[in-house]
């Protein structure tokens, strides 16, 4: 357990974070406080909604992943639909015919991009489709995540935090436009039975559409992204375990399994969580009204609860992780991210022989060292 001298108690072993996630002491529902995590105090007064982020900020704060029960659990109930192990296999050829166009790229030039040229294009475009976002906004939409990040960030910088709310009022301008769409010509998608739902009566409020629209597009288009991309770069630095799965292809959903945990694409939960009661962790009180961080990516390296979990092993037998969560917010979108990521590798292993990474071309993203902006890999023998 962590004091952090930016105001949050930081939890990282293993059983305190699984505790932690599921300890209905500590809520996800920020509207308890008022304002999202990290934001300025001037944000933080009555409501002022003229002013576009603070409205934004209050349809952010009915997103089902910052609410508890029962509104968590009624609007999760709706979006769940699209997250079915059928809904899921009903992508499984979308995502193929993506990964196969991106693949052939490849070929044609001999090297891919696997965050830019294969796991971007791949992950923005099923998350579009689900939601209807136009095309010619697709680019734009995966900068504006990054700009919107440093709305939790206790060391970023006025300029940061400015362009982070401008960009959080453009994302819930964008995906209105499509729920307006879809109210005057309904589609068989996910906005359309959302927007249907609401029409039902089913106490499904405008806010809470566009905030569960944001937060699947965050996690479908982003998230999966990175786990990919880090994916498939620890097979290529481990080439006793890429040349392990080409010889076994049917251990892929294990390594998918073991990527998650070796290196999580988002190091601690999205959300943090509001201590509304003192809560006692091993000796140490966190006081109510306390901010809770728990760190996925060291609870899944922790000693205690892994054999060796600094080696990479995709047959290490499958433990339940908390990659994904635990409890009430376990990620709703896991089947489509781990579906994604799995078809991602299989094709690249059964379409590129020759798999390797390029000289001096992996780089990380300067603004978190979690994460990559740029791994470039041979996928033909460059000579």
């Amino acid at each position: 357990m962590h004091r952090s001298p930016h105001g949050y108690w930081l939890l990282t072993r293993h059983d305190d974070v699984a505790a932690a996630l599921r300890d209905p002491r500590l809520s996800s529902e920020w509207t308890k406080k008022g304002s999202l995590p990290g934001v300025s105090a001037r944000h933080r007064a009555a409501p002022d909604l003229d002013d576009p982020f603070v409205r934004a900020q209050q349809v952010v704060l009915h997103s089902f992943n910052m609410k508890d029960p029962p509104d968590h659990t009624r609007v999760r109930q709706l979006v769940q639909q699209a997250f079915t192990r059928a809904a899921v296999d009903h992508q499984r050829g979308r995502v193929a015919e993506l990964v196969d166009e991106c693949i052939d790229h490849g070929l044609a030039t001999g090297s891919l991009d696997l965050v830019t040229e294969l796991a971007f294009p791949l992950t923005i475009t099923v998350a579009s489709e689900m939601i209807g976002i136009p095309t010619h906004t697709r680019d734009r939409f995966r900068s504006s995540f990054e700009d919107t990040e440093r709305l939790g960030d206790p060391t970023a910088t006025d300029e940061q935090r400015q362009a982070a709310r401008d960009a959080l009022v453009w994302q819930l301008d964008v995906i209105a436009d499509v729920v307006d769409e879809r109210r005057h010509t309904p589609q068989d998608d996910l906005v359309s039975a959302l927007v249907q739902a609401e029409d039902r009566g089913e106490t499904l409020t405008t806010d809470e559409i566009l905030a569960a629209l944001l937060t699947i597009y965050t996690a479908g288009g982003t998230t999966t992204e990175r786990m990919i991309s880090s994916g498939m770069l620890l097979l290529l630095r481990h080439p006793e375990q890429l040349a392990l799965l080409r010889a076994r292809p049917d251990l892929v959903s294990g390594a998918v399994t073991e990527i998650l945990r070796y290196h999580h694409p988002n190091q601690q939960t999205t959300t943090p969580r509001l201590a509304l009661d003192d809560v006692d962790i091993r000796g140490t009180v966190i006081p109510a009204g306390s901010t809770v961080r728990v760190a996925l990516g060291a609870a899944n390296r922790d000693p205690e609860r892994w054999q060796d979990p600094e080696s990479f092993d995709i047959t290490r037998p499958e433990l339940v992780s908390l990659g994904f969560g635990q409890g009430i917010h376990y990620c709703i979108g896991a089947p489509l991210a781990r579906m994604q990521t799995q078809v991602a590798i299989e094709h690249l292993l059964r379409r590129c022989p020759v798999l390797a990474l390029a000289d001096g071309e992996v780089r990380h993203d300067p603004r978190r060292m979690d994460r990559y902006e740029r791994v470039q890999v041979h996928v033909a023998d460059p000579h």
